[in-house]
Protein backbone atom coordinates (compact mmCIF):
# COMPACT_ATOMS: atom_id res chain seq x y z
CA UNK A 1 0.00 0.00 0.00
CA UNK A 2 3.21 2.23 0.98
CA UNK A 3 4.48 1.79 -2.40
CA UNK A 4 0.86 2.32 -4.23
CA UNK A 5 0.64 5.55 -2.64
CA UNK A 6 4.42 6.72 -3.45
CA UNK A 7 5.07 5.71 -6.77
CA UNK A 8 2.66 7.84 -8.40
CA UNK A 9 4.09 10.81 -6.10
CA UNK A 10 7.44 10.11 -7.50
CA UNK A 11 6.80 10.14 -10.82
CA UNK A 12 4.70 13.36 -10.42
CA UNK A 13 7.93 15.03 -9.01
CA UNK A 14 10.20 13.40 -11.90
CA UNK A 15 7.76 14.86 -14.39
CA UNK A 16 7.67 18.15 -12.53
CA UNK A 17 11.75 18.51 -12.44
CA UNK A 18 12.06 17.43 -16.55
CA UNK A 19 9.33 20.74 -16.92
CA UNK A 20 11.10 22.83 -14.32
CA UNK A 21 14.81 22.08 -16.45
CA UNK A 22 13.06 21.95 -19.92
CA UNK A 23 11.72 25.50 -18.88
CA UNK A 24 15.16 26.82 -17.46
CA UNK A 25 16.66 25.63 -21.12
CA UNK A 26 14.10 27.24 -22.93
CA UNK A 27 14.44 30.37 -20.66
CA UNK A 28 17.90 31.14 -21.88
CA UNK A 29 16.74 31.34 -25.76
CA UNK A 30 19.97 31.45 -27.47
CA UNK A 31 18.43 30.12 -30.52
CA UNK A 32 14.88 30.14 -32.58
CA UNK A 33 12.52 27.78 -30.53
CA UNK A 34 12.40 24.65 -32.80
CA UNK A 35 9.04 23.49 -33.76
CA UNK A 36 7.59 20.26 -32.56
CA UNK A 37 7.65 17.34 -34.20
CA UNK A 38 4.43 16.14 -33.51
CA UNK A 39 2.73 12.43 -32.69
CA UNK A 40 4.34 9.04 -33.71
CA UNK A 41 2.39 7.80 -36.85
CA UNK A 42 2.74 4.16 -34.60
CA UNK A 43 2.24 1.02 -36.73
CA UNK A 44 3.34 -2.17 -36.65
CA UNK A 45 6.48 -2.99 -37.79
CA UNK A 46 8.01 1.18 -36.63
CA UNK A 47 6.76 -0.45 -32.84
CA UNK A 48 8.80 -3.46 -33.61
CA UNK A 49 11.71 -1.82 -34.75
CA UNK A 50 11.97 0.37 -31.95
CA UNK A 51 11.46 -1.92 -29.45
CA UNK A 52 14.30 -4.70 -30.93
CA UNK A 53 16.58 -1.83 -30.80
CA UNK A 54 15.80 -0.89 -26.98
CA UNK A 55 16.03 -4.59 -25.94
CA UNK A 56 19.10 -4.74 -28.19
CA UNK A 57 21.04 -2.00 -26.30
CA UNK A 58 19.97 -3.15 -22.70
CA UNK A 59 21.10 -6.74 -23.47
CA UNK A 60 24.17 -4.76 -24.55
CA UNK A 61 23.93 -2.88 -21.12
CA UNK A 62 23.94 -5.67 -19.01
CA UNK A 63 27.10 -7.89 -20.94
CA UNK A 64 29.44 -4.39 -21.25
CA UNK A 65 29.26 -2.03 -18.64
CA UNK A 66 31.82 -2.24 -16.09
CA UNK A 67 33.55 -0.08 -13.46
CA UNK A 68 36.36 2.34 -15.95
CA UNK A 69 40.14 1.68 -15.20
CA UNK A 70 40.96 5.10 -15.86
CA UNK A 71 41.74 8.14 -14.15
CA UNK A 72 39.39 10.73 -12.91
CA UNK A 73 36.65 8.92 -14.97
CA UNK A 74 33.83 10.18 -12.30
CA UNK A 75 34.58 13.96 -13.21
CA UNK A 76 35.39 13.28 -17.36
CA UNK A 77 31.35 10.99 -17.03
CA UNK A 78 29.89 14.32 -15.49
CA UNK A 79 31.83 17.19 -17.48
CA UNK A 80 31.50 16.19 -21.00
CA UNK A 81 27.66 14.38 -20.22
CA UNK A 82 26.93 17.87 -19.22
CA UNK A 83 28.84 19.27 -22.48
CA UNK A 84 27.28 17.11 -24.87
CA UNK A 85 23.54 17.61 -23.00
CA UNK A 86 23.64 21.42 -24.21
CA UNK A 87 25.41 20.86 -27.06
CA UNK A 88 22.33 18.91 -28.14
CA UNK A 89 19.68 21.35 -26.45
CA UNK A 90 21.56 24.24 -28.89
CA UNK A 91 21.95 22.31 -32.28
CA UNK A 92 22.06 24.22 -35.48
CA UNK A 93 19.42 23.13 -37.24
CA UNK A 94 20.05 21.77 -40.62
CA UNK A 95 17.22 21.19 -43.57
CA UNK A 96 16.15 17.83 -45.47
CA UNK A 97 13.30 15.13 -44.58
CA UNK A 98 14.69 14.20 -41.35
CA UNK A 99 14.90 18.27 -39.57
CA UNK A 100 17.94 17.24 -38.25
CA UNK A 101 19.69 19.13 -35.70
CA UNK A 102 24.08 19.37 -36.11
CA UNK A 103 26.44 19.83 -33.33
CA UNK A 104 29.81 18.33 -32.80
CA UNK A 105 28.41 15.82 -29.77
CA UNK A 106 29.80 13.03 -32.16
CA UNK A 107 33.42 14.58 -31.44
CA UNK A 108 32.61 14.26 -27.64
CA UNK A 109 30.66 10.40 -28.00
CA UNK A 110 33.54 9.04 -29.54
CA UNK A 111 35.76 10.71 -26.95
CA UNK A 112 33.71 9.27 -24.55
CA UNK A 113 33.41 5.95 -25.90
CA UNK A 114 37.35 5.23 -26.46
CA UNK A 115 38.20 6.54 -23.36
CA UNK A 116 35.91 5.63 -20.26
CA UNK A 117 34.64 2.98 -22.15
CA UNK A 118 31.14 1.63 -22.42
CA UNK A 119 30.22 3.85 -19.60
CA UNK A 120 31.11 6.94 -21.19
CA UNK A 121 29.16 5.33 -24.12
CA UNK A 122 25.72 5.00 -21.88
CA UNK A 123 26.47 8.85 -20.37
CA UNK A 124 26.45 10.30 -23.85
CA UNK A 125 23.57 8.17 -24.99
CA UNK A 126 20.88 9.30 -22.57
CA UNK A 127 22.77 13.11 -22.40
CA UNK A 128 22.38 13.96 -25.90
CA UNK A 129 18.55 12.72 -26.36
CA UNK A 130 17.31 13.83 -23.03
CA UNK A 131 19.08 17.76 -24.74
CA UNK A 132 17.37 16.89 -28.05
CA UNK A 133 13.42 16.06 -26.60
CA UNK A 134 14.05 19.56 -24.40
CA UNK A 135 14.45 21.35 -27.90
CA UNK A 136 12.49 19.52 -30.11
CA UNK A 137 9.80 18.79 -27.32
CA UNK A 138 10.17 14.79 -28.10
CA UNK A 139 7.72 12.26 -26.71
CA UNK A 140 8.91 9.12 -24.86
CA UNK A 141 8.73 7.20 -27.97
CA UNK A 142 11.03 9.23 -29.82
CA UNK A 143 13.87 9.67 -26.34
CA UNK A 144 13.58 5.78 -25.94
CA UNK A 145 14.50 5.03 -29.28
CA UNK A 146 17.50 7.76 -29.51
CA UNK A 147 18.99 6.94 -26.16
CA UNK A 148 18.77 3.27 -27.74
CA UNK A 149 20.40 4.06 -30.71
CA UNK A 150 23.38 6.55 -29.16
CA UNK A 151 23.86 3.36 -26.80
CA UNK A 152 24.42 0.48 -29.66
CA UNK A 153 26.74 3.32 -31.61
CA UNK A 154 28.56 4.02 -29.03
CA UNK A 155 29.31 0.37 -27.81
CA UNK A 156 29.82 -0.30 -31.48
CA UNK A 157 32.70 2.65 -31.67
CA UNK A 158 34.25 1.70 -28.81
CA UNK A 159 34.43 -2.20 -29.93
CA UNK A 160 36.01 -1.13 -33.56
CA UNK A 161 38.63 0.91 -31.13
CA UNK A 162 39.58 -1.51 -29.31
CA UNK A 163 39.43 -4.30 -31.84
CA UNK A 164 41.57 -2.32 -34.27
CA UNK A 165 44.28 -1.56 -31.29
CA UNK A 166 44.51 -4.70 -30.29
CA UNK A 167 45.05 -6.26 -33.88
CA UNK A 168 47.86 -3.63 -34.61
CA UNK A 169 48.90 -2.07 -31.28
CA UNK A 170 48.77 1.34 -29.18
CA UNK A 171 51.29 3.10 -30.65
CA UNK A 172 50.57 5.96 -32.59
CA UNK A 173 49.99 5.12 -36.25
CA UNK A 174 47.82 2.02 -35.11
CA UNK A 175 45.67 4.53 -32.53
CA UNK A 176 44.75 6.77 -35.41
CA UNK A 177 43.80 4.14 -37.30
CA UNK A 178 41.49 2.87 -34.21
CA UNK A 179 40.20 6.16 -34.25
CA UNK A 180 39.20 6.44 -37.89
CA UNK A 181 37.44 3.00 -37.90
CA UNK A 182 35.75 4.11 -34.12
CA UNK A 183 33.86 7.60 -36.40
CA UNK A 184 32.91 5.63 -39.41
CA UNK A 185 31.21 2.96 -37.15
CA UNK A 186 29.29 5.44 -35.26
CA UNK A 187 28.11 7.12 -38.29
CA UNK A 188 27.39 4.52 -40.38
CA UNK A 189 25.46 2.58 -36.91
CA UNK A 190 23.87 6.11 -36.34
CA UNK A 191 22.68 6.98 -39.50
CA UNK A 192 21.17 3.63 -40.49
CA UNK A 193 19.25 3.20 -37.01
CA UNK A 194 17.99 6.39 -38.15
CA UNK A 195 17.64 6.14 -41.78
CA UNK A 196 15.52 2.93 -40.81
CA UNK A 197 13.03 4.65 -38.26
CA UNK A 198 12.06 7.50 -40.39
CA UNK A 199 10.99 5.76 -43.61
CA UNK A 200 9.49 2.90 -41.31
CA UNK A 201 7.61 5.76 -40.00
CA UNK A 202 6.93 7.62 -43.04
CA UNK A 203 6.76 5.44 -46.13
CA UNK A 204 6.96 8.31 -48.06
CA UNK A 205 10.54 9.05 -47.51
CA UNK A 206 12.72 6.39 -48.95
CA UNK A 207 16.00 5.27 -46.67
CA UNK A 208 18.30 6.63 -49.39
CA UNK A 209 16.71 9.62 -48.91
CA UNK A 210 16.97 10.32 -44.98
CA UNK A 211 20.85 9.11 -45.56
CA UNK A 212 21.74 11.49 -48.14
CA UNK A 213 20.23 14.56 -45.35
CA UNK A 214 22.87 13.00 -42.89
CA UNK A 215 25.94 13.20 -45.83
CA UNK A 216 26.71 16.30 -44.68
CA UNK A 217 28.29 14.60 -41.67
CA UNK A 218 30.27 12.25 -42.86
CA UNK A 219 33.42 14.38 -43.02
CA UNK A 220 32.82 15.59 -39.18
CA UNK A 221 32.34 11.70 -38.04
CA UNK A 222 35.71 11.14 -39.94
CA UNK A 223 37.98 13.54 -38.00
CA UNK A 224 36.14 13.24 -35.35
CA UNK A 225 37.54 10.03 -35.86
CA UNK A 226 41.20 10.85 -36.46
CA UNK A 227 41.27 13.29 -33.23
CA UNK A 228 39.46 10.03 -30.61
CA UNK A 229 43.09 8.67 -30.27
CA UNK A 230 44.17 11.82 -28.39
CA UNK A 231 41.78 11.19 -25.57
CA UNK A 232 43.13 8.12 -24.59
CA UNK A 233 45.99 9.65 -24.44
CA UNK A 234 44.99 12.98 -22.67
CA UNK A 235 43.00 10.84 -20.19
CA UNK A 236 45.82 8.42 -19.10
CA UNK A 237 48.35 11.30 -19.27
CA UNK A 238 46.62 13.96 -17.34
CA UNK A 239 42.99 12.66 -16.65
CA UNK A 240 39.40 15.33 -16.72
CA UNK A 241 42.26 18.37 -17.51
CA UNK A 242 43.68 16.77 -20.63
CA UNK A 243 40.10 15.49 -21.91
CA UNK A 244 38.87 19.63 -21.43
CA UNK A 245 41.95 20.41 -22.76
CA UNK A 246 40.75 18.69 -26.22
CA UNK A 247 37.15 19.61 -25.96
CA UNK A 248 37.77 23.37 -24.85
CA UNK A 249 38.46 23.96 -28.94
CA UNK A 250 35.46 22.60 -29.85
CA UNK A 251 32.57 24.02 -27.29
CA UNK A 252 34.03 27.35 -28.31
CA UNK A 253 33.04 27.16 -32.12
CA UNK A 254 29.62 25.57 -30.98
CA UNK A 255 29.42 28.93 -29.19
CA UNK A 256 30.45 30.92 -32.24
CA UNK A 257 27.68 28.72 -34.21
CA UNK A 258 24.96 30.15 -31.77
CA UNK A 259 26.01 33.17 -31.89
CA UNK A 260 26.45 33.40 -35.73
CA UNK A 261 22.71 31.25 -35.99
CA UNK A 262 21.25 34.03 -33.47
CA UNK A 263 22.41 36.76 -35.97
CA UNK A 264 21.24 34.88 -39.39
CA UNK A 265 17.99 34.35 -37.77
CA UNK A 266 17.55 38.00 -36.81
CA UNK A 267 18.18 39.24 -39.73
CA UNK A 268 15.74 36.63 -41.56
CA UNK A 269 13.12 38.27 -38.86
CA UNK A 270 13.83 41.70 -39.90
CA UNK A 271 13.83 40.86 -43.58
CA UNK A 272 10.45 39.28 -43.52
CA UNK A 273 8.91 42.00 -41.25
CA UNK A 274 10.18 44.64 -44.45
CA UNK A 275 8.99 42.59 -46.78
CA UNK A 276 5.61 42.27 -44.96
CA UNK A 277 5.26 46.02 -44.45
CA UNK A 278 6.30 46.74 -48.49
CA UNK A 279 3.62 44.26 -49.64
CA UNK A 280 1.28 45.60 -46.84
CA UNK A 281 1.94 49.02 -48.50
CA UNK A 282 1.99 48.09 -52.15
CA UNK A 283 -1.47 46.83 -50.96
CA UNK A 284 -2.33 50.07 -49.93
CA UNK A 285 -1.54 51.92 -52.87
CA UNK A 286 -3.45 49.55 -54.96
CA UNK A 287 -6.77 49.88 -53.02
CA UNK A 288 -5.95 53.85 -52.65
CA UNK A 289 -4.84 54.30 -56.30
CA UNK A 290 -8.64 52.28 -57.01
CA UNK A 291 -10.10 54.53 -54.56
CA UNK A 292 -8.92 57.79 -56.65
CA UNK A 293 -10.28 56.52 -59.71
CA UNK A 294 -13.73 56.20 -58.48
CA UNK A 295 -13.53 59.32 -56.96
CA UNK A 296 -12.37 60.82 -60.17
CA UNK A 297 -14.85 59.08 -61.85
CA UNK A 298 -17.70 60.18 -59.62
CA UNK A 299 -16.46 63.77 -59.52
CA UNK A 300 -16.73 63.97 -63.08
CA UNK A 301 -19.87 62.30 -63.41
CA UNK A 302 -21.55 64.63 -61.05
CA UNK A 303 -19.70 68.00 -62.06
CA UNK A 304 -18.48 68.51 -65.20
CA UNK A 305 -20.70 65.69 -66.87
CA UNK A 306 -23.98 67.33 -65.71
CA UNK A 307 -22.27 71.20 -66.90
CA UNK A 308 -21.63 70.02 -70.38
CA UNK A 309 -25.15 68.00 -70.29
CA UNK A 310 -26.88 70.99 -69.15
CA UNK A 311 -24.95 73.38 -71.68
CA UNK A 312 -25.82 71.32 -74.19
CA UNK A 313 -29.32 71.18 -73.62
CA UNK A 314 -29.31 74.77 -73.43
CA UNK A 315 -27.34 75.50 -76.83
CA UNK A 316 -29.69 72.95 -78.72
CA UNK A 317 -32.75 74.51 -77.51
CA UNK A 318 -31.91 78.24 -78.32
CA UNK A 319 -30.76 77.12 -81.90
CA UNK A 320 -33.70 75.42 -82.37
CA UNK A 321 -35.83 78.49 -80.90
CA UNK A 322 -33.71 81.09 -82.92
CA UNK A 323 -34.17 78.78 -86.49
CA UNK A 324 -37.72 79.26 -86.31
CA UNK A 325 -37.49 82.80 -85.22
CA UNK A 326 -34.49 84.16 -87.64
CA UNK A 327 -34.93 81.70 -90.75
CA UNK A 328 -35.17 84.53 -93.33
CA UNK A 329 -32.37 86.69 -91.66
CA UNK A 330 -29.53 85.92 -93.61
CA UNK A 331 -27.25 87.91 -91.11
CA UNK A 332 -27.44 85.42 -87.66
CA UNK A 333 -27.35 82.07 -89.57
CA UNK A 334 -23.91 82.20 -88.56
CA UNK A 335 -25.07 82.46 -84.85
CA UNK A 336 -27.24 79.51 -85.42
CA UNK A 337 -24.29 77.48 -86.87
CA UNK A 338 -22.45 78.29 -84.27
CA UNK A 339 -24.90 77.46 -81.66
CA UNK A 340 -25.35 74.08 -83.33
CA UNK A 341 -21.87 73.63 -83.62
CA UNK A 342 -21.24 74.12 -79.91
CA UNK A 343 -24.26 71.63 -79.14
CA UNK A 344 -23.18 69.18 -81.17
CA UNK A 345 -19.33 69.51 -79.76
CA UNK A 346 -20.65 69.61 -76.10
CA UNK A 347 -22.25 66.10 -76.84
CA UNK A 348 -19.04 64.92 -78.62
CA UNK A 349 -17.04 66.49 -74.86
CA UNK A 350 -19.57 64.53 -72.85
CA UNK A 351 -19.26 61.17 -74.33
CA UNK A 352 -15.56 61.27 -74.25
CA UNK A 353 -16.12 62.16 -70.65
CA UNK A 354 -18.20 59.06 -70.35
CA UNK A 355 -15.64 57.04 -72.17
CA UNK A 356 -13.16 58.28 -69.41
CA UNK A 357 -14.87 57.13 -66.55
CA UNK A 358 -15.98 54.13 -67.55
CA UNK A 359 -12.25 53.39 -67.88
CA UNK A 360 -11.67 54.86 -64.52
CA UNK A 361 -14.23 53.54 -62.74
CA UNK A 362 -16.14 50.86 -65.52
CA UNK A 363 -19.61 50.43 -63.14
CA UNK A 364 -20.25 47.07 -65.58
CA UNK A 365 -17.09 45.54 -63.35
CA UNK A 366 -18.89 46.69 -60.17
CA UNK A 367 -22.51 45.35 -61.17
CA UNK A 368 -21.21 42.52 -63.15
CA UNK A 369 -18.06 41.00 -62.37
CA UNK A 370 -15.25 40.68 -64.16
CA UNK A 371 -16.35 38.47 -66.85
CA UNK A 372 -19.64 41.42 -67.70
CA UNK A 373 -16.47 43.79 -67.54
CA UNK A 374 -14.48 41.97 -70.37
CA UNK A 375 -17.39 41.27 -72.34
CA UNK A 376 -17.91 44.94 -72.74
CA UNK A 377 -14.43 45.81 -73.92
CA UNK A 378 -14.27 42.88 -76.45
CA UNK A 379 -18.09 43.85 -77.74
CA UNK A 380 -16.25 47.19 -78.56
CA UNK A 381 -13.29 45.26 -80.69
CA UNK A 382 -16.08 43.27 -82.49
CA UNK A 383 -17.58 46.08 -83.65
CA UNK A 384 -14.44 47.04 -85.59
CA UNK A 385 -14.43 44.21 -87.14
CA UNK A 386 -12.06 41.45 -84.97
CA UNK A 387 -13.51 37.64 -83.47
CA UNK A 388 -13.12 37.53 -80.00
CA UNK A 389 -13.49 35.01 -77.84
CA UNK A 390 -13.08 34.88 -73.60
CA UNK A 391 -12.54 31.80 -71.72
CA UNK A 392 -13.44 32.02 -67.58
CA UNK A 393 -13.65 29.44 -65.39
CA UNK A 394 -17.10 29.82 -63.71
CA UNK A 395 -15.96 29.04 -60.28
CA UNK A 396 -13.13 31.35 -60.30
CA UNK A 397 -13.02 34.21 -57.02
CA UNK A 398 -11.16 37.17 -56.78
CA UNK A 399 -10.87 39.80 -54.25
CA UNK A 400 -12.48 43.13 -55.65
CA UNK A 401 -8.64 44.89 -55.94
CA UNK A 402 -7.42 41.63 -57.79
CA UNK A 403 -10.26 41.23 -60.45
CA UNK A 404 -10.01 45.42 -61.32
CA UNK A 405 -5.94 44.90 -61.58
CA UNK A 406 -6.97 41.91 -64.13
CA UNK A 407 -9.61 43.74 -65.77
CA UNK A 408 -6.89 47.03 -66.02
CA UNK A 409 -4.20 45.30 -67.74
CA UNK A 410 -6.95 43.48 -70.14
CA UNK A 411 -8.05 46.79 -70.99
CA UNK A 412 -5.18 48.37 -72.08
CA UNK A 413 -3.39 45.25 -73.86
CA UNK A 414 -7.06 45.17 -76.02
CA UNK A 415 -6.81 48.63 -76.38
CA UNK A 416 -3.77 48.19 -77.94
CA UNK A 417 -4.74 44.83 -80.55
CA UNK A 418 -7.35 47.50 -81.53
CA UNK A 419 -5.52 50.32 -82.43
CA UNK A 420 -2.22 48.47 -83.56
CA UNK A 421 -2.56 45.08 -84.22
CA UNK A 422 -4.60 44.47 -86.94
CA UNK A 423 -5.52 41.55 -85.70
CA UNK A 424 -8.58 38.86 -87.33
CA UNK A 425 -8.98 36.79 -83.75
CA UNK A 426 -8.46 37.67 -80.52
CA UNK A 427 -9.02 35.45 -77.30
CA UNK A 428 -8.87 36.12 -73.52
CA UNK A 429 -8.39 33.23 -70.83
CA UNK A 430 -8.25 33.32 -67.40
CA UNK A 431 -7.22 30.83 -65.65
CA UNK A 432 -5.87 29.73 -61.61
CA UNK A 433 -2.58 27.21 -61.80
CA UNK A 434 -1.13 26.63 -57.82
CA UNK A 435 -2.74 29.86 -56.04
CA UNK A 436 -2.28 32.36 -58.91
CA UNK A 437 -4.92 34.02 -61.72
CA UNK A 438 -3.40 33.66 -65.22
CA UNK A 439 -4.48 35.83 -67.47
CA UNK A 440 -3.25 35.38 -71.43
CA UNK A 441 -4.12 37.33 -74.53
CA UNK A 442 -3.19 36.48 -77.78
CA UNK A 443 -3.94 37.62 -81.47
CA UNK A 444 -3.01 37.04 -85.23
CA UNK A 445 -2.18 40.59 -85.42
CA UNK A 446 0.97 41.64 -87.56
CA UNK A 447 3.06 41.60 -83.97
CA UNK A 448 5.55 44.08 -83.12
CA UNK A 449 9.42 44.50 -82.41
CA UNK A 450 11.20 45.38 -79.02
CA UNK A 451 12.81 47.96 -81.13
CA UNK A 452 9.56 49.76 -81.92
CA UNK A 453 8.23 49.15 -78.23
CA UNK A 454 11.39 51.37 -77.04
CA UNK A 455 10.39 53.48 -79.76
CA UNK A 456 7.21 54.12 -78.75
CA UNK A 457 7.94 54.62 -75.53
CA UNK A 458 10.33 56.82 -76.30
CA UNK A 459 7.43 58.91 -78.37
CA UNK A 460 5.70 58.61 -74.62
CA UNK A 461 3.98 56.44 -75.38
CA UNK A 462 4.16 54.16 -71.41
CA UNK A 463 0.52 52.76 -71.26
CA UNK A 464 2.34 48.71 -71.75
CA UNK A 465 5.08 50.04 -69.23
CA UNK A 466 2.53 51.37 -66.67
CA UNK A 467 0.67 47.83 -66.77
CA UNK A 468 3.78 45.70 -66.11
CA UNK A 469 4.78 48.23 -63.19
CA UNK A 470 1.32 47.93 -62.29
CA UNK A 471 1.57 43.87 -62.01
CA UNK A 472 5.06 43.78 -60.54
CA UNK A 473 3.87 46.20 -57.57
CA UNK A 474 1.29 43.53 -56.85
CA UNK A 475 3.59 40.83 -56.65
CA UNK A 476 2.67 39.20 -60.34
CA UNK A 477 4.48 39.16 -63.47
CA UNK A 478 3.47 40.35 -66.98
CA UNK A 479 5.28 39.09 -69.96
CA UNK A 480 4.62 39.84 -73.83
CA UNK A 481 6.07 37.61 -76.97
CA UNK A 482 5.53 39.03 -79.99
CA UNK A 483 7.35 38.87 -83.07
CA UNK A 484 6.69 40.85 -86.41
CA UNK A 485 4.07 38.55 -88.86
CA UNK A 486 2.80 36.04 -85.43
CA UNK A 487 1.05 37.88 -83.32
CA UNK A 488 1.56 38.60 -79.63
CA UNK A 489 1.03 36.44 -76.80
CA UNK A 490 0.58 38.73 -73.54
CA UNK A 491 0.77 36.97 -69.75
CA UNK A 492 -0.34 37.92 -66.59
CA UNK A 493 0.36 35.98 -63.32
CA UNK A 494 -0.76 37.26 -60.45
CA UNK A 495 -1.40 36.22 -56.81
CA UNK A 496 -4.80 35.49 -55.63
CA UNK A 497 -4.44 36.42 -52.23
Amino acid sequence: MAQDAVAPAAQHARGEWFRNVAALVRRLDLLPSAPALGPVAYNPALVAYVSATIASALAIAAFTLRTPHVPEWQWTLAIAGLTIFLMAVYAIRQAGPARIGWAPTAYVHLGLSVAIGPMGALIGAFAEPLGVSIRNHNGWFRTSFNVANEFIANVAAYGAFEGVEHLLGTTTLPGVTAGLAAGLTLFTLNSGFVAIVIHLADRKVPITSAVRSRLSVLPYSVGYGLAAFAFTVMQAKAGVFGFMALLTPVILLHGYLIIFARRLHAFEEQRAAHQKEREELLQKAVEASEAERKRIARDLHDGVVQNLAGMAFALSAEASRLKGAWADENGRKDLLELLETSAGETRGAMKELRTLIIELAPPTLRREGLQGALLEVLREIKRKGTNTELDLPSNLRLREDRAALIFRVAQEILRNVAAHAQARNVKVELSKVDGSAILSIQDDGKGFSKKEVDRRRAEGHLGTAAIVELAENAGGTLTIDSEPGRGTLVVLTLPIE
